[in-house]
């Protein structure tokens, strides 16, 4: 028992640490946190329903090398990357990217207030190409026809996770990279047998770079001569999420405007507020005790599902807004499982120790069974809404599922502590506290029909009583009381009683 109070108390600290965390993320007051080289501006993201954005038509051609190509077969993955570029380039979550026919794709990002750095993200194939000039060297931005040159290594040999935009030691934007499997040899032996010779490379047909191959690279490489960081961080982006197959040109680019707007924000928040509050009052009356103590685990619970929403950059549209006001009434459902159970198991004469540890055991199977089931359903949705560009659906179900685990960990594990704390200290015992009624239950110190009579003998001591107060002795009518009566009398007089006469029918002896 004390290493339980021991653990419970632990258990305790953390979780408030744990909330102490949380309402410092969830705070809108929050400057952002960076810690080691982990840098996050604690925002919350809305969606294009919300907030506006910017939305571009894009026009997908046959590449120049191959004019009669099967546009249909290459969009699903033209589509793809466009979505990969959008998240990772822009750094814009919950982004509609869709097609709208056979050649042309819709592009909606929500919160963009740069419509122009969109449009030349989205719109370069970014095929990148390290190609020899046979010594002769090109000029940053010459253009270089397709077969020109011969091409020694494409972007497709490199190492994704390798790719990234940084500043070098005098302050100037590099862009870094190092290819992977067998092509990281064959760099290492192509530049260990052309030093002095120029290596260049072009994006899109476009050098980018050409430089002296100095010594052997074995390892990583560098582009220099970029003009911004901004450049880089593009570049970076279009090596990184690969070339397009089929270009693309921008035909439309035009600002939206928040198709929902402040007011449905303000009663999304309020349609929160009132669903938690009515909650935490239908917990408090009905269940009492533990519905207080559910309902701090629920506050808990809204603490960390906005921090963890802040953490992650998740997008917020209203259908993500209601995934999160619905969970709220799935966080308690847990509870009331439990609950229901202690009763049943307080009922049965149950200590209420024991009441509450068999309540948690055997109501697990149930909680666990539903939360996994709607565990499962929102994968669905998630797979179902990014394969067919459904991004609201992607949104919901991602708050769907992150306040699911919430929901499971505040009310199994965050409950049950609370309420093992309260059974160690003895203080809330009582089955009034847990909407019981004390003669509901089969405990005796609780019930007092269940109280057994005393079986002790009961022993008449002889006393000086006066003839009155013998008259006043109510006599039964079998021969047993008048003979008791007349015993009594006898007492009275001076007699010393017979030991027999003093057998009453209360002891059970015979005369």
């Amino acid at each position: 028992m004390r290493g339980n109070t021991v653990r419970s108390i632990l258990f305790l600290v953390f979780i408030l640490l744990l909330g102490a965390g949380a309402a410092y993320v969830a705070n809108p007051n929050t400057p952002g946190i960076n810690i080691g080289g982990y840098k996050n501006a604690l925002k919350a993201n809305l969606g294009l329903d919300l907030t506006g954005g910017v939305e571009i038509q894009l026009q997908a051609h046959c590449p120049t090398d191959k004019p009669n190509c099967d546009i249909g077969s290459l969009m699903p993955s033209t589509v793809n990357i466009v979505q990969q570029r959008v998240s990772g380039g822009l750094g814009v979550n919950d982004a509609v990217v869709q097609t709208l026919d056979n050649n042309r794709i819709l592009v909606q990002l929500p919160n963009q207030k740069d419509p122009e750095q969109a449009k030349a993200l989205l719109g370069k194939t970014g095929l990148m190409q390290i190609i020899d000039t046979q010594g002769t060297p090109l000029g940053v931005g010459t253009t270089v026809q397709p077969g020109q040159y011969k091409v020694v290594f494409t972007g497709s040999q490199l190492d994704p996770n390798s790719i990234s935009a940084q500043l070098d030691q005098s302050n100037q934007p590099i862009v870094t990279f190092e290819f992977s499997g067998p092509a990281r040899a064959a760099f290492a032996t192509y530049t260990r047998d052309n030093i002095g010779q120029y290596l260049t490379i072009v994006v899109d047909n476009q050098v980018i770079n050409s430089a002296t191959i100095q010594s052997e690279i074995d390892g990583q490489g560098q582009i220099t001569g970029l003009g911004s960081i901004t450049a880089a961080q593009q570049l970076a982006t279009e090596m990184k999420y690969g070339a397009l197959p089929l270009p693309l040109t921008t035909t439309e680019v035009r600002q939206v405007a928040a198709t929902l707007g402040q007011q449905a924000i303000e009663y999304s928040i309020r349609a929160a507020l009132i669903g938690l509050g009515l909650v935490v009052l239908f917990m408090i009356i009905y269940y009492r005790l533990p519905g207080l103590l559910a309902d701090l685990a629920l506050m808990l619970y809204a603490l960390f599902l906005v921090a963890v929403i802040k953490l992650l950059g998740v997008t917020l549209s209203l259908e993500g807004i209601a995934a999160v006001v619905l969970t709220i009434g799935m966080a308690v459902d847990a509870n009331i499982l439990i609950f229901e159970r202690m009763k049943e198991e307080l009922r049965a004469g149950r200590t209420m120790a024991s009441a509450v540890d068999l309540g948690f055991k055997r109501a697990w199977p149930s909680i666990r069974d539903s939360n996994a089931s709607t565990l499962i359903t929102a994968a669905i949705l998630y797979w179902f809404g990014n394969t067919f560009g459904a991004t609201n659906i992607v949104g919901f179900a991602t708050n769907l599922f992150i306040g699911v685990v919430l929901s499971l960990f505040t009310a199994v594990v965050v409950t049950r502590n609370f309420l093992n704390l309260l059974m160690f200290s003895g203080i809330a015992t009582h089955p009034a506290l847990y909407s019981l009624p004390a003669d509901a239950l089969k405990v005796p110190r609780y019930n007092p029909r269940l109280r057994k009579p005393s079986t002790r003998p009961a022993v008449v001591t002889p006393s000086r009583a006066t003839a009155e107060e013998a008259e006043d002795l109510d006599a039964g009518p079998d021969e047993e009381s008048e003979d008791t009566l007349a015993s009594v009398g006898a007492g009275v007089n001076g007699a010393k009683p017979d030991a027999a006469s003093m057998t009453t029918k209360q002891t059970g002896g015979e005369e």
